[in-house]
């Protein structure tokens, strides 16, 4: 599977730059991450930003468009801003909503360094189904039985599961099946250690700067 173990900043680079940002992202990358995870929601003039909540102040973020984001103090990045990390980064691009699979296509096919993920097991179903050439994923709030084979089925090659729910058992039988194990949000050092000797592949963490540190002086020869 994945080597090195991978870090990956959870929206960049948060407890240090504002989360979903492209300084935030380049912080992370500059800490020596193999990459992060960003959120994707459509905006009401069919602009795709990376915006994790549902709503900016009182208004649903998809109600506005970019320019009334931008009246109102949304730091919002546009998708098509992620095209600087392609070849250089690994992006888990986390859809928020479904339903605009040929608009996220579009802009994200030609990256061959990035990875579609949703807690919407519809929309990676559906992306599937149109043979998108970018590897998929499942994102996963708690436990789903017989997730590997689950996975499987829904072509998922990737699983984000959350980190308490994960389990040797677990990253075994999807390991079976060539599925990659990441799971968010780990934050701490024993629980980094923990997730590797269960066997993922990586962690998705608001510390990538630090998880990076530990990493590096535990696979250093004493």
């Amino acid at each position: 599977m994945a080597e090195p173990f991978l870090i990956l900043g959870h929206r960049g680079s948060p407890k240090r730059f504002p989360e979903n940002t492209i300084a935030s992202f380049d912080e992370c990358l500059r800490g020596g991450a193999d990459g992060f995870e960003t959120d994707l929601r459509l905006l009401f003039d069919h602009t795709a930003v990376l915006y994790h909540d549902d709503e900016f102040g009182d208004e649903p973020i998809e109600s506005l468009t970019f320019t009334q984001c931008s009246e109102r103090g949304a730091m919002v990045e546009r998708l098509a801003d992620l095209s600087r990390y392609a070849g250089r980064a690994l992006m888990i691009l986390e859809v928020k909503r479904a339903r605009w699979e040929d608009i996220l296509i579009d802009h994200v096919s030609s990256w061959g360094n990035a990875v579609i993920a949703s807690f919407n097991h519809k929309t990676i179903a559906e992306l599937a189904k149109r043979h998108v050439t970018l590897p998929l994923g499942l994102t996963i709030s708690g436990t789903i039985v017989d997730v590997a084979p689950y996975a499987e089925r829904l072509g998922a090659t990737w699983v984000f599961p959350n980190y308490h729910y994960v389990d040797e058992e677990m990253v075994g039988e999807l390991h079976e099946r060539n599925i990659r194990v990441v799971p968010w949000t780990v934050n701490r050092k024993h629980e980094w250690e923990t997730m590797r000797a269960l066997g993922c592949d990586g962690v998705i963490t608001d510390l990538p700067v630090e998880a990076v540190q530990w990493r590096d002086s535990s696979d250093s020869p004493e």
